[in-house]
């Protein structure tokens, strides 16, 4: 299994967003790019695709950005990968392959684990990652 780069930018595109679902001003691109480490220009085409697809909204103008269309809760990992690689698993594919059988089960397992992650899990993972223990007295 392969996560291209251009999954693992929307998918961190979509946390950057996830992390500021609770803010009134949409993301800038550019405030995402700086924070997820994103070349801008690539994440632009990445945007378009993402709000083409649903999972974004875009404003233009002096305060405009993006901001997830939907609540973070009902968008799974598997559906932004899907948005940008068609499917979560490549293979080549064979009529007569005796590992065809395999490879859908493969598929079955991995589309079922991140079918099943939202960017809300993802987004309590990176804010307990961050969280740093205060011992001061």
């Amino acid at each position: 299994m392969k996560v291209s780069q251009k999954s693992e930018y929307a998918l961190r595109a979509m946390l950057e967003l996830a992390l500021r679902v609770d803010r009134a001003q949409p993301v800038r691109s550019a405030d995402i790019a700086r924070n997820q480490q994103i070349p801008e220009k690539f994440l632009e085409l990445i945007l378009v695709e993402l709000r083409r697809a649903g999972l974004i909204a875009s404003q233009r103008g002096p305060v405009g950005g993006h901001r997830l269309a939907r609540d973070p809760a009902e968008i799974s990992v598997g559906e932004v990968w899907r948005v940008i690689d068609g499917s979560v698993l490549e293979r080549p594919l064979g009529g007569s392959d005796p590992f065809r059988g395999v490879w859908d089960d493969v598929n079955k397992a991995v589309t079922e684990v991140v079918d099943q992650v939202s960017l809300a899990d993802i987004r309590k993972r990176a804010e307990a990652k961050r969280s740093v223990p205060d011992y001061s007295i």
